[in-house]
């Protein structure tokens, strides 16, 4: 992505935030030695982490929010589905490491309290436990009226996981192939270039804009935005309860595509050489604002919210009918082939990530 991206235009510095993690995990990685009854059985990076429990046993453990999906909420005054999206962002990060995600706590930061919102709230966050079959054991309400205006929406998981089990994508080999999962849409990435794009600079031309029928898409561009993300938790765990040797498991978020570097394995190519369907918001946002395909490809999920990395063909026969099971739409999407370093390549669009960064090949 070059330095003058649209995503730095509408406020958000990747460059920004990987200078500042560099800045805190210098004080943070020393405190794995603070718990050596409870050692961590991977390394900070991955979509979750493992706390072993001793015998045998370890506890994932994740954390995330719904970033600035919840403007578009607020903006439509419904707020009855960004729970599913707070569910979903947690749970599939913690399914990566091949752990069932068992509860959840959330955290609620505002500046005031409604009970109509907070019910709506309350709802979604319901529904997206419905989906994921995990309970929500407790979370936390803050006012905060002099920091935050509005309302952020924050949760973290944990998952149960055998420490034989633990997947962080170390047997990766050439020749293995990239099942793509389909994506419900723009999930909980990119919201704030999405909305500087489709509905305006300002928050009066978003509210103004945010209820516009838009032909291309069937529906208001308020609602396309809002679509909950996918929980891929009960496919997943089928496969994995069934036997099958997935030997990685990925959720596509912020970094879309190159969130497949953050495996383990190393001196791998990931070739997507065959794209999933793009939801047409992606077409629409490319247009509208001059976004490029590097860019797109960087910020948001293209159409493809979860991968799996496998053996064989006789894998994805499998993994197919499981997804036919849960109507979610998959195909491969790729294969592995080896290379010096890490890389995902897209050769229809002339792209290399590296890192969590496309740019033209």
């Amino acid at each position: 992505m070059s330095e003058s991206s649209e995503y730095d235009k509408s406020g958000v510095s990747s460059k920004g935030a990987e200078t500042a993690l560099s800045g805190l995990l210098k004080h943070v990685l020393p405190t794995r030695k603070f718990s050596e009854n409870y050692p961590l059985a991977a390394d900070i990076g991955y979509f979750a982490n493992v706390i072993d429990l001793g015998n045998g046993e370890g506890i994932a453990f994740g954390t995330d929010g719904v970033g600035t999906k919840i403007v578009v909420a607020e903006l439509l005054g419904q707020y009855d589905t960004i729970g599913i999206d707070c569910i979903a962002m947690n749970v599939n990060d913690v399914i990566c490491v091949g752990a069932r995600p068992v509860s959840m706590v959330d955290y609620i930061a505002c500046s005031h309290t409604d009970p109509e919102i907070f019910s709506q709230l309350g709802q979604g966050l319901a529904e997206g436990a419905r989906q994921s079959g995990i309970s929500i054991s407790g979370g936390e309400i803050s006012q905060i009226k002099e920091i935050i205006s509005g309302i952020d929406l924050i949760g973290a998981c944990i998952g149960h996981v055998p420490l034989n089990k633990v997947n962080t994508g170390k047997e990766i080999k050439p020749g293995n192939l990239i099942v793509g999962l389909a994506s419900s849409g723009v999930h909980s990435n990119g919201l704030t270039l999405a909305r500087r794009v489709l509905l305006g600079e300002n928050q009066e031309e978003q509210k103004s804009r945010v209820n516009d029928y838009e032909e291309f898409l069937g529906q208001t561009l308020g609602e396309a935005l809002l679509e909950p993300t996918r929980i891929y938790v009960k496919p997943v765990m089928q496969m994995l309860d069934s036997g099958l040797d997935l030997k990685a498991m990925v959720h596509i978020t912020s970094g879309g595509l190159c969130n497949l570097n953050r495996v383990e394995s190393d001196n791998i190519r990931f070739v997507i050489d065959t794209l999933q369907p793009v939801p047409e918001i992606f077409n629409l946002i490319q247009d509208r604002g001059g976004v490029s395909e590097a860019e797109m490809f960087e910020v948001f999920n293209m159409g493809t919210g979860f991968c799996l990395i496998v053996e064989g063909t006789q894998e994805v026969e499998a993994i197919s009918k499981i997804c036919k099971e849960h109507d979610l739409p998959c195909q491969v999407i790729g294969h592995v082939e080896a290379c010096q370093g890490k890389e995902v390549f897209l050769p229809q669009k002339q792209l290399i990530g590296k890192g969590s960064r496309f740019q033209n090949s």
